[in-house]
């Protein structure tokens, strides 16, 4: 899949989060997702990156929510944002890395 194609693959997803493009470029883009006041503001970044001839969708999300209790909202969006992108954009298999918190969690 070409970069330009995955990017327009993602608004149905952009839509779904409520997401408003801030940036874009052929292969990338950055979004703000508002809901729950300015503390629980989020950002999500998606970049083409390319290698091995083949073209991988890097999906970001960032908060400014406290991770002392978990970051339950941030959490929310996040397995939201897996669920559109999976009802969405099946031909994506997710993949997931987190420092933090390991492999994609489950169950979601």
């Amino acid at each position: 899949m070409t970069a330009t194609a995955m990017l327009e693959a993602l608004e149905p997803v952009l839509r779904g989060l409520s997401a408003n493009i801030e940036h874009r470029t052929p292969v990338h883009l950055s979004a703000m997702i508002r809901g729950g006041g300015e503390a629980q503001r989020m950002q999500l970044f998606a970049d083409v990156q390319s290698g091995s001839g083949e073209n991988k969708l890097e999906l970001v999300l960032l908060s400014r929510e406290a991770m002392g209790s978990r970051a339950p909202h941030t959490r929310q969006v996040f397995e939201l944002l897996l669920e559109l992108v999976e009802r969405n954009v099946p031909e994506m298999e997710p993949c997931f890395r987190s420092d933090r918190d390991g492999p994609l969690p489950s169950p979601l």
